[in-house]
């Protein structure tokens, strides 16, 4: 097949989202399909084996990552609707573009297949947010009317499209969740100090500051914050690393005698997520502490050590309890499988007769 993952990231990039996208389309092209990605540079001069090192990745002859030649963004917006345009007008019988973003649909055409990768219910997130809701929702049912399949990253992002589009929706519906890299599962090596440990950011909606609350009333208890810090002072047993090279977080990771995945009772916790440092912790065979939310238990079932959202003494019995605890068999879930999974969506929308216009 001939891919084009419609996202355009900036890289390089420890965000989650980059993550998922440079891993899925390579771990396609292992497969055999030839890849396609279009970024924004970080800066102007871009070395793509350095990009795909900072993932832990080689380069392969059927993943083509391209960035645009200026990081100023005008420049490389127009770039990057220029190599969109090009790709779609040389699309092939076995051409299918990937999207997950709904602005840049109406860079695509009618010419290449489509398939949509939903993370939330995208007017539902914006009512929340206060935004704009009309021109949202228009997309969202552009890009739904146009795509041969859906894929979304949680069980909870396509019940709340169903709800809301219902029939509307493709056919083709598949919940295709998140992963990691075996070459991220390093040997533990724990702290003398019993040390909990959250990777991520501290967004105010992920739950970090009651996280901070909790610890703080955990005497002897270390946490580490493994990326950027609050805003508001931290108590004396809570640290924060700052930003780590993506490379860099197993390690961290692996001094910890327990991990932790804090979230609010909101739509993002409760219905949007996929975590990508879930599958990571899962991955070290290490006791988690996580909120009891059906995203979480959708992914984990009953491994974690679960707490009720917003209440800390729940949360700091769970922390108490997984610090105690020995460590697990490891769970793995790899961009391998998720790539065969992929694959078999978007084979399926290629070999669909298309409707007669």
């Amino acid at each position: 097949m001939r891919v084009l993952h419609l996202f355009r990231p900036t890289l390089p990039s420890s965000r989650a989202q980059a993550v998922q996208v440079v891993h899925t389309c390579h771990a396609l092209a292992v497969r055999g399909h030839d890849v396609w990605l279009f970024a924004n540079p970080r800066k102007d001069e871009q070395n793509i084996e350095a990009v795909l090192a900072g993932f832990g990745l080689q380069p392969l002859p059927s993943f083509h990552v391209e960035v645009a030649p200026l990081a100023w963004n005008p420049a490389a917006s127009l770039w990057f609707r220029w190599r969109v345009g090009r790709w779609c007008d040389a699309a092939t019988r076995d051409s299918v573009v990937y999207a997950r973003e709904l602005r840049y649909l109406g860079l695509v055409g009618e010419r290449p297949r489509v398939v949509y990768e939903a993370h939330c219910h995208e007017r539902q997130r914006a009512l929340e947010e206060g935004a704009e809701v009309g021109v949202t929702e228009a997309w969202e049912r552009a890009m739904l009317a146009r795509a041969g399949a859906l894929v979304t990253n949680s069980g909870g992002t396509l019940a709340a499209l169903r709800a809301a589009y219902g029939e509307a929706l493709p056919a083709s519906q598949h919940v295709c969740h998140n992963a990691t890299s075996p070459d991220r599962i390093v040997a533990l090596a724990p702290d003398t100090r019993p040390l909990l440990v959250y990777a991520g950011s501290p967004r105010a909606y992920k739950g970090v500051r009651g996280l901070i609350d909790a610890v703080a009333e955990l005497p002897g208890v270390q946490l580490e914050l493994v990326g950027e810090a609050p805003d508001s002072p931290l108590p004396e047993n809570v640290i924060a690393t700052g930003p780590l090279p993506y490379a860099e977080v197993p390690a961290r990771l692996a001094r910890a005698h327990a991990l932790i995945l804090p979230l609010e009772d909101n739509s993002f916790g409760r219905q949007f997520t996929s975590p990508l440092k879930l599958w990571d912790y899962l991955a070290t065979g290490l006791p988690i502490v996580a909120a009891d939310l059906p995203t979480v238990r959708e992914i984990a079932g009953d491994r974690p050590f679960y707490y009720q959202p917003g209440d800390l003494p729940s949360m700091r019995a769970a922390i108490q309890s997984a610090l105690a605890a020995p460590a697990r068999p490891a769970h793995l879930r790899t961009w391998a499988q998720r790539a065969e999974e992929l694959e078999a969506v978007l084979a399926g929308v290629i070999a669909r007769p298309r409707c007669p216009s």
